[in-house]
C-alpha cells in the first residue's frame, strides 16, 4: 500500500498536464509517458513494419501501417481500414498514407503521421518516420500518448 501511495504521488507531481501515466499491472510502478520528453534513440524494422523509440524512463514499441486513409496530422483514430475494408492491424502496404500505433507499454489508437507521394514511398519508410518521430516530436507524442486508453 506504501508503494502505491508513493508511486501516485511521484507521478502526480513530476508529470506535465498533457502527460500519461501508466501504471504496473501490480500497481507498485508508474511510468509516465509524457509527450514534452524527447527520446535519445530510436530504431526500426522496415520488413515487420515495427519500430521503437527509447527514452530515459524505457523503451516504447509500436506498429506501422500504410493505408489509403488520410488524416489530420498527430490526431487519432478509434478504428482505421484498409483498402479492403479490413480493420487496420499493422503491417497493411496498400496506400501511400503512413500510421503509427504504440503496442507496449500499452496499446494506442492509430495517429495519422504522413502521406507519401507513393505506396512504394510508405513502404519504406513509414515506420523509420514513426519511430523517428515518437522520439523528437513532442506534437505527434501527444498524440500517440494522449491516446491511450480511450
Amino acid at each position: 500500500m506504501k508503494k502505491l501511495i508513493i508511486s501516485s504521488l511521484i507521478a502526480m507531481f513530476c508529470a506535465s498536464a498533457g502527460a500519461t501515466t501508466m501504471c504496473a499491472t501490480d500497481d507498485t510502478l508508474a511510468i509516465v509517458l509524457d509527450p514534452v520528453i524527447s527520446g535519445t534513440a530510436n530504431s526500426f524494422n522496415t520488413d515487420l513494419f515495427e519500430w521503437s523509440a527509447t527514452f530515459s524512463y524505457g523503451t516504447v514499441w509500436g506498429i506501422a501501417t500504410c493505408v489509403d486513409t488520410s488524416g489530420a496530422l498527430n490526431t487519432a483514430v478509434e478504428e482505421l481500414r484498409d483498402s479492403n475494408g479490413e480493420i487496420a492491424t499493422g503491417g497493411e502496404r496498400t496506400g501511400r498514407c503512413c500510421w503509427c500505433q504504440l503496442s507496449h507499454p500499452a496499446k494506442s489508437r492509430w495517429v495519422f503521421l504522413y502521406a507519401s507521394s507513393s505506396v512504394a514511398g510508405c513502404r519504406s519508410y513509414c515506420a523509420s518516420n514513426c519511430g523517428n518521430n515518437v522520439r523528437s516530436n513532442s506534437a505527434f507524442r501527444a498524440g500517440l500518448f494522449g491516446s491511450l486508453g480511450n
